[in-house]
């Protein structure tokens, strides 16, 4: 079963409709539970991977509160610290990454940072492709693992490893890079790192 703490938002029901089309068990979480929404304590504990689809603001305190739940499963940090100035996208990044941040009040969680640049408005597209690559980051190598492969199912490109979990850093602040890039160029443009070997 995979997780969705956040998952009344945008990219969590996005994500939601990718992962079942590919055949996953799903079950979106939230702090106002109704219908086909959870409470994300129970999303967590009837997981085995829990995306953590946070606002930035909140990812400290979310962690927090579900640090007992989280423990042990694999929580894919997806938050990034976006902000508007002017009605433009910026990013206010922290001395830590908010995936960090989120294994410092969850200590227990297996921490992977990754898909930052995936955009909410194309998983919510059903027949859109996904042609990109997904960016992740974890000091967990196994649970590195699970979300590659799964990433590697999601989208038409591959995961790609960018190290340790500290380069969620400058990863998580690519989120503003392609708001900004979608803007001007009124598209939604993903990532592909060239070059990779087979």
């Amino acid at each position: 079963m995979i997780g969705i703490v956040g998952g009344s938002g945008d990219f969590g029901r996005g994500l939601a409709q990718r992962l079942r089309r590919i055949g996953e068990d799903v079950v979106l979480g939230s702090r106002t539970p109704r219908d086909d929404l959870v409470a994300n304590a129970e999303a967590c504990r009837l997981s085995e991977v829990v995306f953590f689809s946070v606002p930035p603001a909140g990812v400290e305190a979310m962690a927090r509160e579900l640090a007992d739940d989280l423990a042990g499963r694999i929580v894919v940090s997806v938050a990034a610290p976006v902000v508007f100035l002017d009605g433009k996208p910026g990013a206010a990044p922290g001395s830590l990454s908010l995936a960090e941040l989120t294994a410092l009040e969850a200590p227990g969680a297996r921490v992977v940072a990754g898909f930052h640049t995936v955009s909410a408005r194309v998983l919510a597209e059903p027949e859109a492709p996904l042609d990109e690559d997904v960016l992740i980051c974890g000091d967990d190598a196994e649970a590195k693992d699970v979300v590659a492969a799964l990433a590697d199912r999601l989208v038409e490109g591959r995961a790609v490893d960018c190290g340790r979990l500290e380069v969620a850093r400058w990863l998580e602040t690519l989120t503003a890079v392609l708001l900004n890039v979608n803007r001007r160029y009124k598209t939604n443009a993903g990532v592909r790192v060239t070059g990779l070997p087979e």
